[in-house]
């Protein structure tokens, strides 16, 4: 398992990201799944919604929202193809930012 990224975001955001697995895939192999586990389990969780696996099946997209100030979570993505199942990380870290200036 690799930590793929870190980020930051705020809990209002809705943020876009993409993993690309052309690297990893065989020329011929394409994403056929992936689910997301997010840890850890807060009152506001941060939301995972949706993934989408690109036209091509090299990479995916998927969007992140909520959680709750000052909270650092783990997304474990599972991701399979034909004939592998691969998981990685990601890691976000949900802060406020208040500009009162």
């Amino acid at each position: 398992m690799s930590v793929l990224g870190r980020y930051r975001q705020q809990p209002r955001e809705n943020l876009k990201r993409i993993i690309d697995y052309k690297a990893w895939l065989e020329s011929s192999e394409e994403i056929e799944g992936v689910t997301a586990e997010v840890t850890p389990v807060t009152d506001t969780p941060l939301v995972v919604d949706p993934i989408l696996i690109d036209s091509g099946g090299k990479k995916f997209a998927y969007w992140t929202s909520g959680g709750e100030d000052g909270i650092t979570y783990t997304i474990e993505f599972s991701v399979t193809t034909q004939t592998q199942t691969r998981e990685d990380e990601v890691e976000i870290e949900v802060e406020e930012v208040n500009n009162n200036g």
